[in-house]
C-alpha cells in the first residue's frame, strides 16, 4: 500500500539522484491560460529533504517556477523570470545556492520539461529540443509519428441532435435548423432534406424565414468575418452577401412583414435595420446599458403588422428597460414608457391596434425563512397592453349584456355557406372564407401624447414570463415555473380576449417561434419539434424528422475556424478594444500558424488557450468540443481511511464531518451499524481484497450501489459477517472529507481562541458559498467575533451582498417583559472579524477580500490571492459545441484603481503556507489570524447596550415633580 510522504501537498516532483531529496512543486502554473502572470497562483520550486524531514524555498520569487527535473547536482526548471517574460529552462546549482537562465525563447514559451539520462527534452512553439543537461546545448528533434489520422479524415456526421437555432416557413410545412453550423431546409412531415450550407469552415447560424416566403437570412462568417446573407430555401442561386461590417457580430433576425426589412441587434447594443432591396443599414437605438452576450440571441424586436413601426426595449438611467417605438420613415424613436417600472418585450396586436409588453410591477415580498428579516420579489412580472391610439378602447372596457338585433336573411344565408365564425373548434380563427386581397390593409397609427396613461394591466397572474405572441384575438406568452416551485418547466398559455381568461396550449416547452407568417409556431418539446396553433391542448404527436441531419465533415476546415472564430470574439468582445497592448493581429498569425500541425481537437483547444493567455488577463477559458470521451467507470467509496494489517485491509478511520452535519456521513457513520474504525473488510460482492492491490480496486463500478462486505473485528476471515451499505460516489467522497476539513479547521479556531471566536468557510462565492456563509454565521452568531477562512475560493459572483450580511448594523434594541432584551437586527454579529487568504482564492474569490479590504473589515492574512477577477465573463459557444470566455468588462475601485488582474489581492499580513510548520499539524496562517482578531476583541469588545431606567410617564413623572 502506497505510504505517504509527510508533505502537507504538492503537484510535481523529481528526485534527486540518491533518492535523499525532493525537489517539487505546490501550483501547476506554467500551463495556466494567463502570461505573465505574478499573481498568488505563481509556483516555487521547493526541496524537501526526506532524512531531515525539512522543506525549502529555493527560488522564492513573484515569477512562475515550474517543472522541476533533477539531473546530477543541478535541477532545472521553466520560470518566466526573464525579461521578455516567456517560460524559459532555468538551472538551480545547489552548491552555490544561485539559478540562472539557459534558454532565451522570445516567440512562444517552453510548455514541456522532462529529463532522463543526462538529457532533457522540452517543448515550444510546437516542436521538440534535446537539451545536453552538461553542456546545455539544444536542437530540434524530428519526430516521425506513424497515424492513421483518423481524427482528420472527412466523414460523414448525424447532427440531428446537435440543433440550436430554427425557423419555420410560411404555413408551416418546412424548417431551417442550424446544425453544427449547417442549415438545413427539413420537411414538417413529409419530402426532402436539403443541407443549404455545406461547409466546415463556416460558421452558417441564427436563420430567419422570410414571411413571403421566398428567402432565409442567416449570418456566416464565410467570408473571414460574419456577415448576413440571403438564400433561396431550394438553392436555385447563390447566397447573397447584405452586408459589409468587416467585424462584429449579430443575433436574431427579424423580418418585416413585408419582406422588405431585417432588424437586428449586435454586438455593441445597436438595434439596426436593413433594407433588402438598396441594402441600406440604420440604427434605430441602443440598448445602452450592456445585455449580454447571452442575452442577445433573445433580445426581442418587434415590426408593426403595416411594417412601419419597430418596437424593442432600451435601457435608462435608473437602470430600468423602456419600451421604445421607431417610425421607420421618419427615422425618429419615441418613448413609450417612463421607465419608472422595468418593461420589456414588446409586441405589436395582430390588429395594429394595441402593444403588449411585459411589465415588473407585482412587488409581493418573500421573507427568509432564517429570521433575518431580508426579503425579495420574485415572481414580479405581468403582462401590459396599451391602446395605441385615444379613442381605441381598453382591452378590459367594462361590457354590458344586450339583446342582439336580429340577422337578417342574407346573414343566415351568408352563415350557410360554411363562413366559419368566432371561436372554431380548430382554433385558427382564420377567415378564410375571405379572400386574401379582400382584407382592408392594417395602417398602425399611434398617438404619442399621454401614451403610457392607456397602459392597462391583464388580470393574468404575476409569475416568470417570456416570449410573447399576437393572433387574432390571443395573445400568448410563455410562462416559466414560478422562483421557489420544484417545477423547472415552462408552459405556453394564450390570454383569450374575448372571454378573457387564460387557457394552456402545451407544456414542456424549451423554445418557441412563431412561422414566418406569423399563424402558427414551432415548439421544441423534450427535444422534439413540431408545428402547432395557437390553441387548446396542442400535441407534437408527430414530430418534425430530425434523423436526415447529416453534414460532411472536414475535421481540418473546422478547425481553422474554431480557431479564427475564436480569434475575433476576443477582438469583439474582450473589455479593451487595445487588447491590453497585445498586437492581436500578430498572435492571429503567429498562433495560426501551429493549427496547421493540429492533429485532434485537443490540440486546436491547446492552440487557443495559449492564443488567449497572450492577453494577460483571467476568464479566458477554452473547453468542451469535439474531443475522444471515454466512457467513465467511478469507484464507490466508504468515507474511511485503509492500513494494511499484514494480509487484510483494516479500517483505520471513518471519516466524521461535524455533528451537526446531515450532509454527506460514510456508510459506517449511520445508526444501527456496528462496524467500527479496526475492523477488518475481508471482500465486496464475494470479491477478496487483494493485499497486493488497492483496496479500492475491488470497488471500481460501485459508486452509489448497494453492496455486501464480509467484515470481522478479530482479522479472521472465520469471523466475518456481512453488513449491507450503500457506497459513497466519488464526489461524495471528496465532501465528506471536504466537510471534515472546515469542522477541524472549525475546532482549531475554538481552540485557539478559547472559545471566543466563530469560524466561516466560504469555497465559492455562488450557491455554495452562500449556504457556507448563511449556515455558519448564523449557527455560531453567540460568538464575540468571526475569521472568515476564503483560502482555495472557487468564485462566483461579486461578494457585495456576502459582506452586507457580514456587517449588518444594530439599528435598534428592543426590551421585552418576558424573554431577553434584544438587538434589531437579531441576526448581526457586530464583532472584530478577520480573513484568510491564499493563491487558490480566484475570481469571486478574489472580490471578497477586495471588498473586506475596501470596507476596512478586518486584517487580512495569508498569502495574495489567485488575481483573475478582471470582470464579468461571457460564455461562447463554438461550431462544434465547445466554447470559450470572454471578459467583456474589468473591474476598479472607487478610488479608480484598476483591480490587481495577475497579481491579486496582497494580505495585510503575509503568512507563507510553510510546509515546515504544516508537517507539525499546525496551520500558521489560521494561527496568526486568530491572534489578530483576539487583540482587536481585546481592544473594543462587542457589547449590547442595556436598556434605560424605567420611565414615569404619568403626569407627575413628565413634570419631574
Amino acid at each position: 500500500m502506497p505510504v505517504k510522504l509527510s508533505i502537507p501537498y504538492g503537484e510535481l516532483a523529481s528526485y534527486s539522484p540518491d533518492g535523499n531529496s525532493l525537489a517539487y512543486i505546490t501550483k501547476i502554473t506554467e500551463n495556466y491560460p494567463f502570461k505573465r502572470y505574478r499573481g498568488g497562483l505563481s509556483s516555487d520550486i521547493l526541496v524537501y529533504d526526506l532524512v531531515q524531514n525539512r522543506a525549502e524555498n529555493i527560488t522564492n520569487s513573484h515569477a512562475i517556477d515550474g517543472k522541476p527535473a533533477w539531473v546530477g547536482d543541478e535541477i532545472f526548471f521553466l520560470s518566466d523570470q526573464g525579461e521578455n517574460m516567456r517560460l524559459n529552462i532555468w538551472v538551480y546549482d545547489g552548491s552555490e545556492k544561485s539559478a540562472k537562465q539557459v534558454t532565451f525563447l522570445r516567440d512562444f514559451d517552453i510548455s514541456f520539461l522532462s529529463a532522463g539520462g543526462g538529457d532533457l527534452v522540452f517543448e515550444a512553439g510546437g516542436d521538440l529540443y534535446l537539451m545536453d543537461a552538461g553542456t546545455k546545448s539544444y536542437e530540434p528533434l524530428k519526430v516521425n509519428v506513424v497515424s492513421d489520422l483518423s481524427l482528420e479524415m472527412p466523414r460523414s456526421v448525424n447532427v440531428g441532435n446537435n440543433i440550436h437555432n430554427f425557423s419555420a416557413s410560411p404555413e408551416g410545412k418546412r424548417l431551417v435548423f442550424e446544425c453544427r453550423g449547417e442549415l438545413f431546409n427539413v420537411p414538417v412531415k413529409e419530402g426532402y432534406t436539403l443541407n443549404m450550407t455545406r461547409s466546415s469552415g463556416a460558421f452558417d447560424m441564427l436563420p430567419s424565414w422570410s414571411p413571403d416566403g421566398k428567402n432565409i437570412a442567416f449570418w456566416s462568417d464565410r467570408s473571414g468575418e460574419y456577415e448576413l446573407y440571403l438564400q433561396d430555401p431550394d438553392m436555385q442561386k447563390e447566397p447573397v452577401k447584405m452586408t459589409s461590417r468587416g467585424k462584429g457580430f449579430g443575433y436574431q433576425l427579424y423580418w418585416s412583414p413585408d419582406s422588405k426589412k431585417i432588424a437586428f441587434i449586435d454586438e455593441t447594443n445597436d438595434i439596426s435595420v436593413l433594407d433588402v432591396d438598396s441594402k441600406e443599414l440604420i440604427v434605430a437605438g441602443n440598448y445602452t446599458w450592456n445585455y449580454g452576450h447571452g442575452g442577445r440571441y433573445r433580445y426581442p424586436i418587434a415590426w408593426s403588422p403595416d411594417s412601419k413601426w419597430l418596437a424593442f426595449t432600451e435601457g435608462l438611467d435608473n437602470s430600468h428597460n423602456a419600451i421604445k417605438l421607431f417610425k421607420l420613415d421618419e427615422k425618429i424613436a419615441h418613448q413609450l414608457s417612463s421607465g419608472f417600472y422595468d418593461d420589456s418585450n414588446p409586441v405589436f396586436s395582430e390588429d395594429g391596434k394595441y402593444l403588449y409588453f411585459l411589465t415588473n410591477r407585482s412587488m409581493q415580498a418573500t421573507y427568509s425563512d432564517m429570521g433575518d428579516g431580508t426579503w425579495v420579489y420574485p415572481n414580479s412580472t405581468q403582462l401590459a397592453s396599451v391602446a395605441l391610439l385615444k379613442d381605441t378602447p381598453s382591452l378590459l372596457e367594462p361590457r354590458n349584456d344586450e339583446l342582439e338585433e336580429k340577422k337578417d336573411a342574407d346573414s343566415a344565408d351568408e352563415k350557410k355557406k360554411g363562413k366559419k365564425a368566432k371561436g372554431d373548434k380548430d382554433g385558427s380563427n382564420d377567415d378564410k372564407g375571405e379572400k386574401e386581397d379582400e382584407k382592408p390593409a392594417v395602417e398602425v397609427k399611434i398617438d404619442m401624447e399621454n401614451l403610457e396613461e392607456r397602459v392597462t394591466i391583464l388580470p393574468i397572474k404575476a409569475g416568470n414570463f417570456g416570449w410573447l405572441a399576437s393572433f387574432k384575438g390571443k395573445l400568448v406568452y410563455l410562462k416559466g415555473a414560478n422562483t421557489g416551485s420544484e417545477s423547472r418547466s415552462s408552459s405556453l398559455k394564450y390570454w383569450d380576449l374575448e372571454e378573457r381568461e387564460e387557457k394552456s396550449i402545451i407544456s414542456d416547452v424549451s423554445h418557441v417561434k412563431q412561422t414566418a407568417d406569423g399563424k402558427q409556431m414551432v415548439v421544441s418539446v423534450k427535444g422534439k419539434y413540431g408545428i402547432i396553433k395557437a390553441a387548446e391542448n396542442q400535441k407534437v404527436e408527430k414530430p418534425v424528422p430530425t434523423g436526415d441531419l447529416v453534414m460532411d465533415l472536414v475535421p481540418r476546415e473546422e478547425w481553422r475556424q474554431i480557431f479564427n472564430d475564436t480569434w475575433r470574439r476576443h477582438r469583439d468582445f474582450f473589455y479593451d478594444p487595445d487588447m491590453q497592448g497585445v498586437d492581436w493581429e500578430a498572435m492571429r498569425v503567429q498562433y495560426g500558424a501551429l493549427i496547421e500541425d493540429a492533429r485532434s481537437r485537443w490540440d486546436v483547444s491547446n492552440i487557443t488557450t495559449n492564443l488567449a493567455a497572450e492577453l494577460s488577463a483571467g476568464h479566458t477559458y477554452v473547453f468542451g468540443g469535439d474531443v475522444q470521451k471515454v466512457k467513465t467507470i467511478s469507484t464507490g467509496f466508504l468515507g474511511i481511511d485503509w492500513e494494511l494489517d499484514g494480509t487484510s485491509y483494516r479500517i483505520k478511520r471513518i471519516i466524521k464531518p461535524a455533528s451537526w452535519d446531515t450532509e454527506t456521513r460514510s456508510p459506517f457513520d449511520r445508526p444501527g451499524v456496528k462496524v467500527k474504525a479496526a475492523y477488518c473488510i475481508h471482500s465486496v460482492n464475494g470479491i477478496p481484497l487483494d493485499p497486493e492491490k488497492d483496496p479500492y480496486a475491488a470497488f471500481e463500478g460501485l459508486s452509489g450501489k448497494t453492496v455486501v462486505l464480509m467484515c470481522s473485528e478479530s482479522g479472521e476471515a472465520a469471523d466475518a459477517e456481512a453488513l449491507v451499505l450503500s457506497c459513497l460516489s466519488p464526489s461524495q467522497e471528496v465532501n465528506l472529507r471536504y466537510l471534515e476539513w472546515i469542522e477541524n479547521n472549525r475546532k482549531m479556531v475554538e481552540k485557539l481562541s478559547d472559545g471566543k471566536l466563530g469560524y466561516i468557510y466560504m469555497s465559492n462565492t455562488s450557491g455554495r458559498g452562500q449556504l457556507e456563509l448563511v449556515r455558519m454565521f448564523y449557527g455560531q452568531l453567540d460568538k464575540k467575533g468571526f475569521v472568515i477562512d476564503e483560502r482555495f475560493n472557487g468564485g462566483g459572483q461579486l461578494a457585495d451582498r456576502f459582506l452586507e450580511l457580514l456587517q449588518r448594523p444594530v439599528v435598534y434594541n428592543l426590551h421585552w417583559r418576558h424573554g431577553r432584551d434584544q438587538t434589531h437586527p437579531v441576526k448581526t454579529n457586530t464583532g472584530p472579524m478577520g480573513m484568510l487568504i491564499n493563491g487558490w482564492a480566484g475570481s469571486g474569490g478574489d472580490g471578497l477580500p477586495w471588498a473586506f479590504q475596501e470596507l476596512e473589515a478586518g486584517p487580512i492574512v495569508g498569502e495574495r490571492t489567485l488575481g483573475i477577477l478582471v470582470g464579468p465573463a461571457t460564455g461562447h459557444l463554438l461550431i462544434d459545441n465547445g466554447g470559450i470566455t470572454v471578459p467583456g468588462a474589468r473591474l476598479y475601485d472607487n478610488d479608480g484603481h484598476w483591480f490587481w488582474e495577475g497579481e491579486g489581492v496582497a494580505p495585510d499580513i503575509e503568512v507563507w503556507d510553510d510546509p515546515n510548520i504544516l508537517i507539525q499539524g499546525r496551520d500558521p496562517q489560521m494561527e496568526r489570524v486568530v491572534k489578530e482578531v483576539l487583540e482587536l476583541l481585546e481592544s473594543n469588545p462587542p457589547k449590547m447596550t442595556p436598556a434605560p431606567a424605567k420611565e414615569d410617564r404619568t403626569a407627575a413623572g413628565q413634570n419631574g415633580s
